[in-house]
């Protein structure tokens, strides 16, 4: 998948591919498909990918029974027996906002233990509908037209077993869109750019909002607030903006 840049408000065409950027001088350079655009001030609002596992079954379903939104995609699997995979912060809360919906939910973690804050921890082990299997890796998505079943693979014998769902949900990550930034602005050695409150990235005259910004917390409404401080400060970079 590209990075792509909206250029509707000028009138030219809704979204092109960002190929390439250039954020050395005054005058920011973004180039596109057979084009190249200069502006005063860039704001980079390309959020993140769900780290993928790799394995058979998860493209081939994706969409099929293959998710990473829980609030998006739940309401769907309505009693069906569903896997959620990754038993970090991300993992356990989407499975416990699941449970308003599936018959029950079976937790799938790599490491021998949860990562989860310990109260998500404490709440998920008071849940009946709720199932782990710690210490395993996921084999396979199996299924014909849609998701039937997933083979897990423990990690201290070998053994594999076939577990019986209609939905897989899968929180093993989250991969920032910013490889077209490397050698411009400042990252974080995972990707994310180093933005302060304000927006402001390294670079005057670029900015960052929502998940691709580093920060603790990544919502809708984080990332609302940040498009929002993101719109006033260049607002006020440009009015005062001078070429050399």
């Amino acid at each position: 998948m590209g990075v792509f840049l909206d250029v509707s408000g000028l009138g030219i065409h809704p979204i092109k591919e960002v190929l390439s950027v250039d954020f050395k001088n005054k005058i920011k350079v973004i180039k596109v498909e057979e084009e190249e655009y200069k502006t005063k001030a860039v704001i980079i609002a390309t959020g993140t990918q769900p780290k993928k596992l790799n394995i058979p079954g998860e493209d081939k379903f994706r969409g099929r029974g293959v998710a990473y939104c829980a609030t998006c995609d739940g309401p769907l699997f309505k009693d069906k027996y569903i896997v959620v995979i990754g038993a970090g912060n991300s993992g356990v809360q989407e499975g416990l906002y699941l449970l308003r919906f599936v018959k029950s939910a079976t937790v799938v973690e790599f490491l021998p233990h949860m990562t989860a804050e310990k109260i998500l921890q404490e709440r998920t082990l008071k849940e009946l509908k709720m199932k782990f299997y710690l210490n395993h890796m996921v084999a396979s998505i199996n299924g014909e037209n849609k998701v039937e079943s997933v083979t897990i693979k423990s990690r201290a014998t070998g053994e594999e077993k076939k577990i019986e769902a209609q939905g897989v949900f899968i929180y093993v990550g989250l991969n920032p869109m910013t490889g077209f930034l490397k050698g411009q602005i400042e990252l974080d050695k995972s990707g994310y750019v180093l933005a302060g409150e304000d927006t402001k990235t390294s670079v005057p005259g670029v900015f960052a909002a929502g998940d691709v910004r580093q920060k603790i917390l990544r919502q809708i409404t984080t990332a609302i607030g940040d498009g929002a401080t993101a719109a006033f400060v260049v607002e006020r970079y440009v009015e005062e903006f001078t070429a050399d």
